[in-house]
């Protein structure tokens, strides 16, 4: 699920390498282990609704994540990202929020962006 989901809302900023978008999703697994443990019981919940065939099909309208195109993808991430449910636009900034920080807090996608990286210190 991460991966596809990576894959859309990283469309153009991602070499065409599949070991980029593994690190992006490495770097999400980063990103929650260091969240507090109620944050990630919540996130636990979001990606049990997304990956449970019948509530991803209801809330995501899209089928199993290997076989969903990027069209569909994209389209739920639209749907949640404007719905008038704040419950759903905020699973799509948690959604937002992990993958934008797995890949950009990733050394590796700081030249594509001219980021030199953090001051270093004698």
């Amino acid at each position: 699920m991460l991966r596809a989901i990576a894959r859309v809302m990283l469309q153009g900023a991602l070499p065409d390498d599949g070991a980029s978008l593994d690190a992006a999703v490495h770097g999400v697994r980063v990103a929650i282990a260091g969240l507090p443990a109620a944050v990630q019981g919540e996130l636990q919940q979001l990606f049990g609704l997304l990956e449970f065939p019948p509530t991803r099909r209801f809330v995501a309208g899209v089928g199993p994540w290997d076989r969903a195109s990027d069209t569909e993808i994209a389209a739920f991430l639209q749907r949640w990202r404007t719905s008038n449910a704040r419950l759903l636009r905020s699973g799509y900034q948690a959604l937002h929020q992990l993958i934008m920080a797995g890949w950009y807090g990733n050394d590796a996608a700081w030249p594509r962006i001219g980021y030199p990286g953090p001051p270093r210190f004698p």
